[in-house]
């Protein structure tokens, strides 16, 4: 095709790749420092071996899954989501459940305590549980937190 410079043919400015270094007088290093965590091995799961996981509806029973989860070595939780960004109401099955139970994943002694206020709940006439904090914000703090730690 001619141009206003007159024929131009791209095999003329093919520039081998150590010519190029050559002229531009860069000079490149023959290895690099990869992190353990990215090739997998003892201990470490490599990223491509990870199944990534959103976690939705994070109420009650919600956080529950959510925190199994978590535990486990090839899983990657990417997402939260709920409809309620946070709230007291949730039933706990246990005295500070919620609370116990994140600290146990983070392997820590204390804090969190925000997460079991204790509040009585009456499910039925004859059933009277404890209430705790759930939804997307305080999901999003505990896989924020486990994530922090790592």
């Amino acid at each position: 095709m001619k141009g206003r410079g007159g024929s131009h043919n791209c095999s003329d400015r093919k520039v081998s790749r150590r010519k190029f270094l050559r002229q531009t007088g860069v000079a490149a290093v023959g290895f690099s420092i990869v992190p353990r965590r990215i090739l997998g091995g003892a201990g470490y799961v490599p990223p491509s071996d990870k199944v990534n996981i959103a976690f939705i509806g994070v109420g009650a029973q919600g956080l529950r899954v959510m925190l199994r989860f978590l535990q486990q070595p090839d899983v990657q939780g990417v997402a939260v989501c709920d409809v309620n960004a946070s709230a007291a109401n949730y039933p706990q099955w246990d005295t500070h459940e919620f609370c116990k139970s994140v600290r146990r994943l983070l392997g820590v002694d204390s804090g969190w305590d925000w997460l079991s206020p204790d509040e009585p709940i009456q499910l039925t006439h004859a059933l009277r549980v404890t209430g705790g904090v759930a939804g997307r914000e305080p999901c999003q703090k505990i896989v924020d937190g486990y994530y922090g730690t790592q």
